[in-house]
């Protein structure tokens, strides 16, 4: 199993290496070159010179991608990377219903911590209408941030908001903005939701 998500992961990053590498000479070969490296280490039977190698290419791979999510989902519950309950409801809400967000983000940066690693946001909140009249809007809602001993690519993000009592039933757009503390980069995700009658 751990073999087979292994090579998934490294033909994964050698595809990537290969895509930026068409549109970005900075960026494609470290990734490329790394990645190569790691599955040739792997067929010569070196698995420690192979994750070395994979982890060089992953990083690589962070560091040129732009900020990004692979999911970003309203959830009932999250107990950790890739472990969450989507909201029974899909996107429908009540007025003044507390609702969690759940963001798998990559290509975040990593600054020291002590003898370990840290990843840190900042983050934006909007709700508006889909017509783009903002209700609600704030730059600074609060800080996410994850700490461990080494550099985890399986970083969540959970956000927990209410929702304002006063919204009528009908369709709108919560907006989530991160921005990454390490790198600087910041993405925005746009969430439709519904009021319910």
């Amino acid at each position: 199993m751990l073999a087979g998500n292994f090579r998934r992961n490294l033909a994964r990053v050698a595809a990537a290496g290969a895509l930026l590498s068409l549109t970005s000479m900075a960026y494609g070969g470290p990734i490329a070159d790394n990645a190569a490296d790691a599955e040739a280490r792997a067929a010569a039977g070196d698995g420690a010179g192979a994750v070395a190698a994979f982890d060089a290419a992953a990083d690589a791979f962070f560091d040129a991608t732009p900020l990004t999510f692979r999911v970003a989902t309203f959830a009932d519950s999250v107990a950790g990377f890739g472990r969450y309950a989507p909201h029974a409801e899909g996107t429908a809400f009540k007025a003044g219903d507390a609702v969690t967000v759940y963001l798998e983000p990559v290509g975040y940066g990593f600054t020291r911590d002590g003898d370990g690693y840290r990843v840190s946001y900042g983050t934006g909140l909007e709700i508006r209408t889909p017509g783009g009249l903002i209700l609600g809007k704030t730059d600074d809602f609060g800080t996410l941030s994850w700490s461990g001993r080494g550099k985890s690519l399986e970083v969540q993000a959970v956000v927990g908001i209410t929702l304002p009592s006063a919204l009528k039933p009908g369709d709108y757009e919560l907006l989530l903005t991160l921005k990454d503390d390490a790198s600087q980069k910041s993405a925005t995700v746009t969430l439709p939701f519904a009021i319910a009658e």
